[in-house]
């Protein structure tokens, strides 16, 4: 009884495997749709790679094992981004360099720069010049029934519901500077964007959540956003400006550390 307590417990607390869950259920809804073999097996092979790279790694460096729930959420999100028509071999390149960046590229253990999907979609995306399709939601409005209230619950449980706020409003008004209110709503109402927006911007790692930054790190993104969006460099604009508001994030929260503990080494009698 008490080790089922305790499970039931972590699945309750455990955040990521609720997200990892809607976007289980999300999978399942495309699989439906497009009733293809690629549709259906993309996504588990980047899940399943994620969880065997993280707990193998996990089990190598510390000897133990942990419940994978963010390399399910990972692997979900590569999954239903990338366009299914890819040769596989994308997929798994993609999973692998999401599991370097998770845990190489980091300011110590379990703290990762980079959104790890983000990072390994647009490495492949860059580099093998991969569409990023966002195609397990941008089909039609089904998948966010789903999406929107299961995710708004999530983020109001975890006390982050202000960085996927502030980045919608401030992407809402800049598109009623170029289109109709209705139409800009529309869009805002894309599944590409809300997946972004509802997953991917407030991931608790690499998103800042301290004092004021909780509160700009959304409106940061989405200035990013818009800002790429007018240089018509890349085709895909979100995913990197979500990595550069992580570096961006990094490194003013490493500022402000450094600096408070420098000024406090130097309040210190000698």
């Amino acid at each position: 009884m008490a080790v089922l307590a305790k499970f039931s417990k972590t699945i309750y607390s455990d955040f990521r495997l609720h997200v990892a869950f809607t976007l289980f259920l999300v999978w399942l809804v495309a699989v439906w749709r497009f009733q293809t073999l690629n549709s259906f097996l993309y996504p588990l092979l980047a899940v399943f790679l994620m969880t065997v790279l993280d707990l193998g790694i996990t089990m190598v460096r510390d000897k133990k094992l942990y419940f994978p729930s963010a390399s399910w959420v990972t692997g979900f999100l590569i999954g239903l981004i990338i366009d299914p028509s890819e040769p596989v071999w994308i997929i798994a390149l993609a999973a692998l360099v999401a599991f370097l960046s998770k845990q190489f590229i980091g300011a110590g253990l379990r703290q990762h720069i980079f959104n790890p999907a983000a990072f390994g979609i647009m490495a492949t995306s860059l580099i093998f010049g991969v569409s990023v399709a966002w195609w397990g939601v941008a089909w039609e409005r089904l998948p966010l029934i789903i999406l929107i209230p299961l995710m708004v619950r999530i983020l109001w449980r975890m006390k982050r519901p202000w960085p996927p706020l502030a980045f919608l409003a401030v992407y809402y008004i800049y598109l009623i500077t170029l289109i109709s209110p209705s139409d800009a709503f529309s869009t805002l109402m894309d599944g590409s964007v809300l997946l972004f927006a509802l997953v991917m911007l407030p991931e608790p790692i690499t998103s800042p959540a301290i004092g004021k930054f909780k509160y700009l790190f959304g409106i940061l993104v989405a200035i990013l956003v818009i800002g790429l969006s007018y240089t018509k460099i890349l085709e895909e604009v979100f995913l990197p400006a979500l990595l550069l508001g992580n570096l961006i994030g990094f490194l003013v929260l490493r500022f402000k550390k450094t600096f408070a503990e420098r000024q406090m080494s130097l309040s210190r009698p000698t």
